[in-house]
């Protein structure tokens, strides 16, 4: 990843506070870079999840560079229309009634059916129609990690259930796409799975395209790596459509790789207290909240006027509502996470790094604190997110 320029920074100090500047410039060069290594792959597209963003002005530029998105809801759908996406997936367990299916059945689009039961829905609702299956897999304990999910996940259905193969029968129900979303990927664990779904595709004659999600931070994790991998991907779909005669296509879908390390939530010390008696620890507290917009954030904490700081020493990170655990890193821990980072004073501006993706769409307004402003950096240049230039279409 390319480093901000400074000028990004400079932006920042101009900001009112609480504030989330999306540094645009340098998340499409992250993007075309994306879009580089994806096109080694014969039949490969980007989409990004919508579930990441849902700041219109932030997906026109993601549309207008080429990439698709995946939506979540008919809402999420909506959004993607109205924005001007030219591919459009969706998945997920809110396409669960006659209103929903219909939708997606107006916009042309096939849901990627998530249990047995929403599978069922569909064929009673829509015989005879296209349909995808989101693809529960038990994966190798060698490719399993903490990041993963496989056989724990809440979503999708086991590819050699019986019963799905029922319904699909009764209804007539034909399956033109699978759909997999295991947590953060490897290019090791993307290969395994790339050879399972061709291997079940080879059962299903109508499938001619396979979604592999997101997961795109660990993907990423060596960047020759995953060009390796993408490679060995093409030549193995090469195979497989001379060999069937079936073509097929694949996307990826992330999210958080796509944006998340482009967002900077700027904000004021509001207080510090040098020495929590049981945390024993200096807590920090911020005019935002973790709680309302970063229960998922793993921050780097940068003061802003002082960028390089030094010493850094393990601090807490509080937000600004009466919530006892609105601490900045959480995600889910009981314990409360230190942040290394330089101290700071009370007044002073501190950046919290990585809130480009999951920061407005995870948004809660417990203590009715209201809304973040919203900031795009484009050309170099600073527009608040509802005035910003690309806002019609």
């Amino acid at each position: 990843m390319t480093p901000p320029s400074h000028s990004v920074f400079d932006h920042m100090l101009a900001v009112p506070t609480p504030a989330l500047v999306y540094d645009l410039d340098n998340a499409l060069r992250s993007v075309g870079r994306m879009l580089e290594d994806v096109s080694l792959v014969s039949g490969a597209r980007l989409n990004v999840a919508l579930k990441s963003c849902h700041t219109p002005s932030v997906l026109r530029h993601l549309a207008d560079a080429g990439l698709g998105a995946d939506c979540a809801s008919v809402r999420e759908v909506d959004l993607a229309v109205s924005v001007g996406f030219h591919e459009v997936s969706a998945t997920g367990p809110s396409f669960s009634d006659e209103g929903a299916l219909d939708r997606l059945s107006e916009t042309g689009i096939v849901v990627d059916a998530t249990s047995i039961d929403q599978l069922e829905l569909i064929g009673a609702i829509q015989p005879g129609s296209n349909v995808g299956l989101r693809l529960r897999l038990t994966i190798p304990e060698a490719l399993d990690t903490a990041n993963s999910f496989g056989a724990n996940s809440r979503f999708g259905v086991v590819a050699t259930d019986p019963a799905v193969h029922a319904v699909l029968a009764r209804h007539q129900l034909h399956v033109t796409r699978l759909h997999l979303h295991t947590g953060q990927m490897s290019p090791r664990l993307f290969l395994w799975e790339l050879r399972y779904t061709l291997t079940i595709a080879e059962s299903l004659s109508g499938v001619e395209l396979i979604d592999f999600g997101g997961g795109f931070y660990d993907f990423y994790a060596d960047r020759a790596k995953a060009r390796r991998a993408l490679q060995t991907a093409d030549e193995l779909l090469g195979q497989w459509r001379e060999r069937t005669g079936r073509p097929m296509a694949i996307r990826f879908e992330p999210g958080a790789a796509v944006l998340g390390p482009h967002g900077y939530l700027v904000t004021t010390v509001q207080s510090i207290e040098p020495a929590h008696p049981v945390y024993d620890a200096e807590v920090v507290q911020v005019d935002t909240s973790a709680w309302n917009y970063a229960p998922w954030h793993l921050p780097v904490a940068v003061p802003l006027d002082e960028l390089g700081r030094q010493p850094r020493a393990p601090r807490l990170i509080s937000g600004n509502t009466l919530y006892e655990n609105d601490f900045f890193g959480m995600t889910g821990r009981s314990a409360r996470p230190l942040i290394d980072m330089a101290s700071v004073s009370v007044g002073e501006r501190l950046v919290l790094t990585n809130a480009g993706a999951y920061t407005m769409t995870n948004r809660r307004d417990f203590n009715l604190l209201g809304n973040l402003r919203e900031y795009l950096v484009v050309d170099d240049t600073l527009h608040p997110v509802d005035t910003e230039m690309s806002a019609t279409p």
